[in-house]
């Protein structure tokens, strides 16, 4: 039935009194008033508004008044049920249900009031349109109710519902949080607020992980034995790096269950992760011997312990106990293999000869009986994964012998080798470390080697180490090519560097050595502006974090845990962009045969580039907008590789483009007295004056091109590229690029320079930089006082889409006024040289005198500002 044939059927009375109501607003009961949030507080937090007005299709004013009134009759029955059951002996009851006498009841949140007719009926309209998936109107509904009563629960469960089948999953947490605000005693709703918001992580990491916390925090409150909250807490806080927060969380949870292995884990790996190892391990330390001594006390031999044992002893090992590490690796690898009656094992703690192949050294043990005891029990059946950590240990406590004894069963030329260390790459680059620090540089560099094999990326942290190794052997070719390729994974390794820039000072290769050294400089400036105080030497040196794996405790990378927020408009994409650009390295100390195949290769990479730039841009040309991320990722390339050239730029612009500023201005983030910075200053001191000299030689030169491509078309390129990063609103990074465009030597003309501004003030306008124009224009009225010139000015000032606060400012006005100036003091200069002249031949006549040539567009640019600078008097002169 319509609104109108119901609205029919009432009586002439009350349609009367519908007129009134809409003629005069009602106001609303005080009843409904005491549950309603002030303003609607609660939906700015979604990010949307509400408009008051009744929507046309909520039905009439005629049918709110009807739900009010079925309201208020529902209001009345309640209370005479209340009265009737107080006759009836049932007012206490009544009274515990209202809250109860003053200072007696339960404590906390009162109960909900129940819902309202009116209310009732506007959310069984609410679901009716959400299951017919009319989310726009039940979206309307929803807030309708919230604008009536915020406090009802069902209202904001529908609102993240809807939110929820619309994929905006920021307003729907919102929405849930809210809810769950209404009912905090309500522990399910507290951890689904807190499962979406993890499960949703991704698109704002940190607010979400803040936001989970929080979550689970008020769950806690309500129930303080809810486990799985804990354990959800434990979890998010170690994610967040709060790692003193998760260890207490996981204490708390091994309290109520001592032998949960999977919570031991979580607690080791908190641990670990921590800053402080030293004071976090011992906690987790304990609860793995607490679970060891609950499995040895029910006498169960469980085989997937092989791993949690390896996570044992790594944790001795991660507090340097590595004699304790041992001897418990052994004592639980005996129990394992049904062997924990032989505890005179426990007195052998100077070898390891328990584990070895043969039976040898284990005869010499008056209590071990050889006859009577099975092989296989002793040395296969210790895991590989442990006899390396063994190897290790004995390593680090100077026990060489007995470790080499270890490693007889890791053959780096094995199948079964290259197997394992895929499985624990860590385990070999440790024992690998060990070695190089004993000094066993050769039977290190196998298994680094066994490393680099492995498929995938190489590790940045090997092909360093490898690279040292090399060098101690004094193979610098080899050494070199480590180096460069730990760059390559690794832009911004330091160790790297160092190590390259003083490979190539002792060879006499000093000004790749200086590039090198400022490159070290900016990145540790940068390192450590950010305070990330981590090595960037690579995953796997730098300070232990461990993960519990399938495979034990393994080595991980570390990533960050918060992305910024709130980025402006226009800014770069979440790609992290790199402290020092990308460059091409050419090997200084291979070959002359190998250094002429590498720059043919370079120079056929190059010249398809371009091939490739060109072809994509002549079909952006014809249409092909969506090439245009392509053509941009191509020319990126070529403009990195050709900024990469030190030739082209003088030494302290490229100085500049590398990011360093000089010792002397960041000492106090590398010492003066450093070795890094004694380098950079010694190289400068001696390279620099003759670069910038070689550098305007060549811009002097005769040379017109670079790998087969003339500087003209470089010059396009860099032209092209800046504008296309403008399109983009990537200001800053197109503004590099003209820059670098300007400071290279082979760009020095003034039809270069022309070119140049021009793009620049492109850029400008299509980023809405006003002060940038007017600085272009400017340039351009400078070098060449024309006509074209002040309409250049005045047509970028009105080009740029924003206020004209530069193009009226001091600067500009002085700038104009000062050319005004020079045209009169040339004109006052030529009259009274004339004047002089015509004393001496007796008089000067009007056909004498010179004209003022003073260009109008002069003129009437510098009224025009002044009239826009509201300097109406000035302007008329």
């Amino acid at each position: 039935m319509s609104t109108t044939s119901r609205i029919s059927l009432r009586s002439p009375i009350l349609d009367t009194r519908m007129d009134d109501l809409a003629n005069n607003p009602r106001e609303e009961s005080p009843d409904s008033g005491a549950n309603r949030l002030t303003s609607f507080n609660a939906v700015p937090v979604l990010g949307l508004t509400v408009n008051p007005e009744r929507n046309s299709d909520d039905g009439s004013d005629a049918d709110s008044d009807l739900e009010e009134l079925q309201g208020d009759i529902a209001k009345f029955d309640e209370s005479v049920r209340e009265f009737l059951a107080s006759h009836h002996g049932s007012s206490d009851n009544a009274q515990v249900s209202r809250g109860g006498a003053r200072g007696r009841g339960a404590r906390g949140p009162r109960k909900a009031a129940k819902p309202r007719g009116d209310i009732t009926a506007r959310l069984s309209r609410v679901n009716q349109a959400f299951l017919g998936g009319d989310y726009d109107q039940a979206l309307d509904l929803a807030f309708e109710v919230i604008r009536i009563n915020a406090e009802t629960h069902q209202a904001w469960t529908v609102l993240a519902s809807i939110f929820r089948e619309r994929g905006e999953n920021d307003r729907a947490l919102s929405a849930m949080v809210y809810a769950a605000h209404l009912r905090p005693k309500d522990v399910s709703g507290w951890v689904s607020c807190a499962s979406f918001a993890l499960d949703t992580i991704a698109e704002n990491e940190a607010g979400n992980l803040h936001t989970a916390r929080l979550c689970f925090s008020a769950a806690l409150r309500a129930e303080p034995t809810h486990l799985d909250s804990r354990l959800g807490k434990a979890a998010v806080c170690h994610r967040q790096g709060h790692f003193s927060a998760a260890i207490s969380e996981y204490k708390l949870i091994l309290k109520r269950r001592p032998y949960d292995l999977d919570t031991v884990r979580k607690l080791a790996e908190a641990c670990v992760d921590s800053r402080k190892v030293a004071t976090a391990v011992p906690s987790a330390i304990q609860a793995y011997r607490e679970f060891f001594d609950h499995e040895a006390n029910l006498d169960r031999h469980q085989t997937f312990l092989w791993h949690d044992i390896g996570v044992y002893v790594e944790l001795f090992a991660s507090a340097e106990r590595y004699q304790e590490g041992i001897c418990q690796l052994k004592s639980l690898s005996r129990w394992l293999v049904g062997r924990s009656s032989e505890h005179y094992w426990d007195g052998w703690t100077a070898d390891d000869r328990e584990w070895d192949a043969g039976a040898a050294r284990r005869s010499s043990v008056p209590e071990f009986d050889a006859i009577n005891t099975n092989d296989a029990l002793y040395g296969e059946a210790l895991p590989r994964d442990l006899r390396i950590r063994l190897a290790t240990y004995r390593l680090r406590l100077g026990h060489e012998s007995e470790a080499l004894l270890h490693m007889e069963w890791l053959n780096p030329s094995d199948a079964e080798s290259k197997e394992f260390a895929i499985d624990f790459p860590f385990l070999v680059y440790e024992l690998a470390t060990e070695l190089a620090h004993c000094g066993r540089h050769s039977q290190a560099i196998k298994y680094y080697e066994l490393l680099r094999a492995i498929p995938g990326d190489p590790d940045p942290a090997t092909l360093l180490q490898l690279g040292r190794c090399y060098l101690t052997l004094e193979e610098q070719p080899t050494a070199e090519e480590c180096f460069l390729a730990a760059i390559d994974v690794d832009e911004d390794s330091i160790d790297a560097r160092i190590e390259l820039a003083n490979m190539y000072e002792r060879a006499r290769e000093d000004e790749e050595a200086l590039i090198l050294a400022a490159e070290a400089m900016a990145l540790r400036e940068a390192r450590d502006l950010s305070g990330a105080g981590a090595s960037s030497m690579g995953a796997l040196t730098s300070a232990p974090l461990l993960e519990i794996s399938k495979h034990g405790l393994e080595r991980r990378r570390k990533a960050p845990s918060v992305r910024p927020k709130g980025k402006p408009t226009g800014s770069k994409d979440d790609a992290k962009k790199p402290v020092i650009p990308k460059r091409y390295r050419a090997k200084r100390l291979a070959g002359p045969d190998k250094r002429l195949q590498d720059e043919q290769a370079r120079a056929v990479k190059l010249s398809h580039q371009y091939e490739v730039v060109r072809d994509l841009k002549r079909k952006i040309l014809a249409g092909r907008n969506d090439l245009l991320l392509s053509w941009m990722s191509t020319s990126q390339e070529l403009v990195d590789d050709f900024r990469s050239l030190k030739r082209f730029y003088t030494w302290d612009k490229y100085l500049g483009f590398l990011g360093s500023r000089g010792p002397s201005q960041v000492s106090g983030v590398v010492p003066p007295d450093s070795e890094l910075s004694q380098m950079y200053e010694r190289l400068t001191r001696s390279i620099a004056p003759h670069g910038d000299q070689h550098g305007r030689e060549l811009g002097r030169s005769s040379l017109m091109s670079h790998e087969g491509i003339s500087f003209e078309d470089w010059l396009d390129l860099f032209l092209d590229y800046a504008i296309a990063l403008a399109i983009l609103h990537r200001r800053e990074e197109a503004y590099q690029i003209c820059q670098a465009a300007k400071d290279s030597t082979v760009f020095q003309s003034s039809e270069h320079g022309f070119a140049i501004y021009v793009a620049w003030s492109v850029c400008a306008i299509y980023t809405g930089d006003e002060e940038r124009c007017v600085a272009t224009a400017r340039y351009l009225m400078r070098d060449g006082a024309m006509t074209d010139s002040y309409r250049m000015f005045a047509l970028l000032s009105r080009l740029c889409q924003s206020p004209v606060s530069w193009y009226t400012s001091g600067p500009a006005q002085k700038f104009i006024l000062r050319q005004i100036k020079a045209i009169d003091a040339r004109h006052d200069g030529a009259m009274m040289q004339l004047w002089e002249h015509g004393r001496a031949d007796g008089g000067v006549g009007d056909s004498d005198l010179p004209t003022t040539s003073i260009d109008v567009c002069l003129l009437m640019l510098y009224g025009h500002i002044l009239f826009t600078s509201t300097s109406y008097a000035y302007s008329l002169g």
